[in-house]
């Protein structure tokens, strides 16, 4: 990642749509002061100078991708740059933002620390999916479930050849290390360790006792079937019927490039606010145990 910290010259924005006039502007400021070249995202939610500059433009224009908002935000910029760019998330201040690695208010400090090369870039797992013609990419989760949501549907999972998980379930999460602290942690899955390349698989309301959430290398081959119509849905974002509802999931060759700063929340600390659903506080300091 060293090619990173020597390419630092060109920042784009991707802002959330309903983001405070005053918060952009003192990100814009910040950078522009900075002596980088500034783009946005053609969606930027206040007029501005800076040129407008698509995602496509982007994956070849830019250096540091710089997303403002929460984590819904986060996954969008996420999408839309298929993990090409290194990523440093802005929390808006009004989220948990599980993602997001600094708030607006130390933006300025946070600026500084990636100018004078203060910072890591910490690769993370992304899944891939796919159904017949159909794939994508996922930083969080692929959920699985009924076309119509007051039906139990008949799930096999089949790992190497070896069926692990069958039975009837409301539906099935595929989520990536990342993904283990949203959905699959509200639905009882475990939380795995960001540095693992493992995929948890947790059933969502088993109608057999022996469907539990279980965590498997993601150099495997996992296959997901289910013997109805089914509906998938991609990092909260994407949603589609399946026809024949056989899925396989495995990693993806792209890692996130996410933007890690010595002013940012350790793990726990993080995961603790998760759990409780409290937002992120100030921080001009580093933290210990990062």
């Amino acid at each position: 990642m060293e090619e990173f910290r020597e390419l630092m010259r060109r920042a784009w924005i991707y802002a959330k749509a309903t983001i405070d006039f005053n918060k952009l502007t003192l990100v814009e400021k910040a950078l522009l002061e900075s002596g980088l070249e500034v783009a946005v995202n053609p969606t930027y939610p206040i007029q501005s100078s800076l040129p407008r500059v698509t995602p496509i433009e982007a994956l070849k224009w830019a250096d540091l991708a710089i997303v403002i908002g929460g984590d819904g935000t986060f996954l969008k910029a996420f999408h839309e740059t298929r993990g090409h760019i290194p990523m440093l998330g802005v929390n808006s201040g009004d989220s948990v933002g599980y993602l997001m690695e600094v708030l607006v208010s130390q933006f300025e400090y946070a600026l500084q620390l990636v100018l004078t090369k203060n910072f890591k870039i910490e690769e993370r797992l992304i899944g891939f999916a796919t159904s017949g013609s159909w794939n994508s990419i996922f930083l969080n989760e692929i959920v699985i479930t009924s076309l119509h949501h007051d039906k139990l549907v008949q799930f096999k999972v089949v790992v190497d050849d070896d069926p692990i998980i069958m039975g009837r379930l409301d539906g099935l999460i595929t989520a990536t290390p990342t993904g283990s602290t949203a959905y699959a942690l509200s639905a009882g899955g475990p939380v795995i360790d960001l540095t693992l390349e493992a995929f948890a698989l947790v059933p969502l309301a088993p109608f057999t006792a022996l469907a539990k959430p279980i965590v498997i290398s993601s150099k495997k081959d996992i296959r997901i079937e289910a013997t109805e119509k089914c509906r998938l849905t991609v990092d909260g974002l994407d949603t589609r019927a399946l026809e024949e509802c056989s899925i396989r999931i495995s990693e993806s060759p792209t890692k996130l490039k996410f933007i890690k700063l010595p002013i940012s929340e350790n793990t726990w600390s993080r995961l603790y606010r998760r759990l409780v659903d409290l937002p992120p506080k100030l921080r001009l300091k580093p933290e210990h145990n990062q």
